[in-house]
């Protein structure tokens, strides 16, 4: 079930479609800090995106913009947990685990334009 559900999320998530059930996600290896900006980022819908400064103030910690980067990079399912959602203030692309190329697809499947 946990497969199946997850290779269809993947595979929805790649063809920048909207509607489909995530897997249970185990987000445990991640400190409390981490665990809490990944899941602000499960919040950000399909074709939507925030910046770093957004998500530390929605998770009440306001002046930790560089560590919710830092919990972005150290997310292990970057596709599953969307942190390809969150971009540097000025809408500039910022960083990605993946690589600056697989964030820029991911964003223009979901139909978001980005400045380089």
């Amino acid at each position: 079930q946990w497969h199946s559900l997850t290779t269809k999320a993947v595979k929805a998530t790649l063809a920048g479609r909207t509607a489909f059930e995530l897997p249970p996600l185990d987000v445990s290896t991640g400190t409390e800090f981490q665990q809490r900006v990944w899941e602000e980022l499960l919040w950000i819908p399909c074709g939507e995106t925030r910046s770093y400064g957004d998500i530390a103030k929605n998770i009440r910690k306001p002046k930790a913009v560089r560590a919710v980067g830092g919990a972005c990079g150290a997310n292990r399912i970057p596709l599953l947990i969307p942190c390809h959602r969150v971009l540097a203030a000025n809408r500039k692309i910022g960083g990605f685990s993946g690589g600056l190329d697989w964030k820029k697809r991911l964003l223009e499947t979901e139909g978001v334009s980005v400045a380089g």
